[in-house]
């Protein structure tokens, strides 16, 4: 395969963004060949050694998309210190440690989880730039029908909340459910919200990311998707 700049391989591995890894190359924290790396350099991962922070990079062989309908009481990682279960646990053994997860969902939210060993990808889909979609639905802790809209208004317009700042969400209301799409992904962002009008989140599940969306996948299944079910 021909040389490709550093920071498109360190982008592709997933290790950070183009922009970023020009910053990790400064930093020193590449290596061709023992050497280290200067912003420019070119590389052949078939027949070069390139290290980040000690760390040898090699070709990706195949890339995989898959998506997971994450159950309650999963952590968004591969290790926890309390010995909860993860995510990586639903995966099949020969690709738990293949692929990564595109970003989290917290330990009592379920659904839609992508997982990936495409770093582009990856640096798009969380980019905050580029203000991907991501939609749940919400069951409050009333009916529906009780509910006062108007109140969820607040969420069409954004808000600030404590030390931070929301962007406004679409919000309708379907059946028993409440569907609510950002196009941003900060922390707890749709339970804080939804706080913010005086109701409490009874379940949460996310059904769909950009234009990808869960469908019928059974709770703690996997499918494998193409890119171009993704963007």
């Amino acid at each position: 395969m021909p040389a490709e700049r550093l920071q498109k391989i360190l982008s592709v591995a997933g290790i950070s963004s183009r922009r970023r890894a020009e910053d990790y190359i400064r930093a020193g924290k590449v290596t061709v060949n023992g050497v280290t790396a200067k912003v420019g350099d070119k590389a052949d991962l078939e027949v070069d050694q390139v290290k980040y922070e000690g760390k040898i990079l090699k070709p990706v062989d195949q890339l995989y998309y898959i998506v997971l309908n994450k159950p309650r009481e999963y952590i968004s990682a591969r290790r926890d210190i309390q010995k909860r279960r993860s995510i990586y646990d639903l995966l099949p053994k020969d690709l738990r440690t293949k692929v990564w997860n595109v970003g989290r969902l917290d330990f009592y939210t379920e659904g839609l989880m992508l997982f990936t060993n495409d770093g582009e990808l990856t640096q798009e889909l969380t980019h905050p730039k580029y203000e991907h979609e991501k939609e749940y639905r919400v069951e409050l802790n009333v009916p529906s029908d009780e509910v006062d809209f108007s109140k969820l208004e607040k969420l069409r317009q954004g808000m600030v909340r404590g030390e931070k700042e929301y962007q406004p969400a679409e919000v309708k209301r379907k059946g028993q459910f409440i569907y609510v799409t950002l196009r941003e992904g900060q922390k707890h962002q749709v339970r804080r919200m939804i706080e913010s009008t005086g109701y409490k989140v009874k379940s949460l599940k996310r059904i769909r990311m950009n234009k990808l969306e869960l469908g019928d996948l059974p709770l703690g299944k996997i499918k494998y998707v193409a890119k171009e079910d993704i963007m």
